[in-house]
């Protein structure tokens, strides 16, 4: 399977009890469907997979399946730092009609490269169409070019989506694998290298807008993909000024898209940073 395009890594939204609100993911499915986004993943860093109980994923995934009827592939973020959880929840995923997952780098356990490569072959064998997520920042884990192609020839690893913040890396490997970029402030120069796509937390605010601009960059529309970088940028810096999703999360409740609820230990955004997220959505 291709993924190409605009896939938006999913909030998730809770009602003021803390629970998560169906009705308005069901929402949000819609909305993204509407305006053209080409798939979205839940249950990821944005979407506070971290906090989420197992019942609580399958529930969203259930409902996002639902929402979606074949329209969008739905991904589901499988990856723990334990290989037989992540090949459990990738199972799982399957098993509801996922169309692929997202891995992360197992994190905080630091291993090695081939402890690396081990993990994510573990988890291919499930069968489903994989999106590895390499992301140091938050893992602590950060692989070599020469591991991720060796982890490339792999026909379950179909991409990977890049939020090491390393150009140089990403232009040694990206005529081996599909590159997605993961950094939102970085979304054109990735695309310009031949990135396939984006799995951008903007896109959860302006998913018609940053959709364009991913097919501009994929069509080699290349100075009016640039303008709308330039135009999304502040919102993007703004919203990553504190910890995704907490900006996010606070913007999508002023264009009345769910609440701005967060689980510990996140928290809602600081008095200033909600003013600049106000400031540039007004802006758009």
């Amino acid at each position: 399977m291709e993924f190409r395009g605009s896939f938006v890594p999913l909030v998730t939204p809770f009602d003021r009890k803390g629970r998560v609100d169906s009705h308005a993911l069901e929402r949000l499915i819609e909305w993204h469907i509407e305006e053209g986004s080409d798939g979205i993943i839940v249950c990821a860093t944005t979407g506070e997979g971290p906090t989420l109980s197992a019942l609580e994923k399958k529930k969203i995934t259930q409902i996002a399946l639902q929402a979606a009827s074949g329209h969008i592939p739905i991904l589901l973020s499988t990856g723990t730092n334990d290989t037989r959880e992540s090949v459990r929840n990738t199972a799982a995923a399957l098993k509801l009609g996922a169309q692929g997952c997202l891995v992360v780098t197992p994190y905080y356990n630091k291993p090695s490269q081939e402890g690396c490569i081990a993990h994510f072959t573990e988890i291919s064998k499930v069968g489903l169409p994989m999106i590895l997520y390499h992301n140091p920042p938050r893992a602590a884990v950060r692989l070599e070019a020469k591991t991720i192609r060796m982890l490339s020839e792999n026909p379950t690893i179909v991409a990977i989506k890049e939020s090491s913040h390393d150009l140089q890396l990403i232009r040694s490997i990206i005529s081996d694998i599909a590159v997605f970029s993961g950094d939102d402030d970085l979304c054109f120069e990735i695309m310009q290298m031949g990135g396939v796509g984006s799995i951008a937390t903007t896109a959860n605010l302006v998913p018609k807008g940053w959709r364009a601009m991913i097919h501009d960059c994929l069509q080699g529309n290349w100075e009016t993909a640039y303008q709308s970088a330039q135009t999304y940028l502040p919102l993007s810096r703004a919203i990553f000024s504190e910890t995704n999703p907490q900006g996010v999360k606070y913007a999508l409740s002023l264009l009345g898209k769910c609440q701005s609820v967060l689980r510990l230990p996140m928290l809602e955004p600081v008095l200033a940073t909600k003013q600049d997220i106000e400031q540039q959505l007004l802006s758009l």
